[in-house]
C-alpha cells in the first residue's frame, strides 16, 4: 500500500508542477521573484543528481573515485570560465567515458 501511495502522491506532484504555469501563467511571468528563483532550479537539479551518482553506490554510501574526481573539477572550472553548463557536460561525459574505457573508474 505504501509503494500505491507513494507513485500516487508522485503522480499528483507531477500533475501540479505541470498545470501550474497553465493556471498561474501570468502571474508566474509577472513576479521578478519568482523569475530569479525558476533560473536556479535547473542547477540545483543537475547539482543533486552529480552528487548523488558521485557519492552513492549500489551498497551505501561511497568515496568518488580519481576520474570522477578530475571531471567533476574539469566541469567546474569550464562552467566557472564559460557559465555554460551544457559545454560542461559536453565536456565532462567523454571525459569520463574515455576514464572509464580506460579501466581508471
Amino acid at each position: 500500500m505504501i509503494i500505491f501511495a507513494t507513485f500516487a502522491l508522485a503522480g499528483i506532484g507531477t500533475y501540479a508542477i505541470r498545470i501550474a504555469p497553465i493556471l498561474l501563467g501570468d502571474h508566474l511571468l509577472s513576479s521578478s521573484s519568482i523569475e530569479s528563483r525558476i533560473g536556479l532550479i535547473a542547477p540545483a537539479v543537475l547539482a543533486a543528481i552529480v552528487s548523488s551518482a558521485l557519492l552513492i553506490g549500489p551498497h551505501g554510501a561511497r568515496l568518488p573515485g580519481i576520474v570522477e574526481l578530475v571531471v567533476v573539477g574539469s566541469a567546474f572550472a569550464i562552467v566557472r570560465h564559460t557559465g555554460n553548463v551544457g559545454l560542461a557536460l559536453a565536456i565532462g561525459f567523454p571525459m569520463y567515458w574515455i576514464g572509464a574505457l580506460l579501466g581508471l573508474t
